[in-house]
This record gives structure tokens, sequence and C-alpha cells, in this order.
């Protein structure tokens, strides 16, 4: 049997935390478990329609929270705010539900991020775009 490392060693492998995506649909329900910049999980399971257990969905994440020892960050990925429902993930208002184990944001499907107006001619700016994703030392 392996050992498991301490856990002073894995501090700096959890800077970044674990992010969850589901995303049902009436053909299959996809899920993306990322570590930062990583996928860690990719799985297609059955559509909504065909689960039998009303817990399921939130089993599997809150096995997945055991699992990686963290709260999950969840985005459940809908076409209409009702049809998030559908997992037992959001409430009658369409509100992600929250737990020890998860917390669900309900995010619309297709709707796309406006990227943005950018001045041309001047050159490349993609080194300096890339920088804004860095936090400033007061925010983390």
């Amino acid at each position: 049997m392996k050992a498991s490392p301490p856990r002073s060693s894995m501090k700096g492998a959890r800077m970044d935390p674990f992010k969850v995506v589901v995303s049902p649909s009436v053909k299959w329900t996809r899920l993306l478990v990322s570590h930062g910049p990583d996928e860690v999980v990719k799985a297609i399971l059955p559509p909504p329609s065909l689960v039998r257990h009303e817990r399921a969905a939130a089993t599997l994440l809150e096995g997945l929270s055991l699992w990686l020892d963290t709260t999950l960050p969840v985005v459940l990925s809908v076409d209409d705010q009702q049809a998030g429902s559908c997992l037992g993930l959001s409430d009658p208002l369409g509100m992600g539900i929250h737990s020890v184990f998860y917390r669900v944001v309900v995010a619309e499907r297709g709707g796309r991020r406006r990227r943005g107006t950018r001045i041309h001619g001047v050159g490349a700016f993609a080194d300096l775009r890339q920088l804004r994703l860095v936090p400033e030392e007061n925010e983390g």
C-alpha cells in the first residue's frame, strides 16, 4: 500500500482551486473537472431523463468533494434557468444549491461573453492582456 504524501507537501499543488462544470442536455450530461488550467476529469453521462435517483448528481459532487478534500465550485450550464432543476442542483427559483461539499452557480448556456473593444494599429498586446488575469496583491 502506497503512503500518501504529507499534507504540507501537497499545499503547493492546491494553489489553484478545483472547478466543476456540469452541462445536462437531452442527449447526455457532460462533466468537466479542472484544477487551475488542467482538465483532470472529463465524463459523458446519461441525460437527466434517464437518471432514476433524484440525488444522483448531488451524490456524485459530494463524492468528488470528499475525494478532492475541498468544497467544489460548480457551474451548472443549462439552456434556461428552469432546465437546471432537472438534476436537483438548483432550487425552484433557478438559484444554485449550496452545501458543505459544493456551491452551484447556474449559468445560461449560449450567452457568449463580449470580448470588449480593442484598439488596432499599434501592435500586438496579447502578452499584456494575459497579465490582466494576474490577481493583485491585495486580492488574494
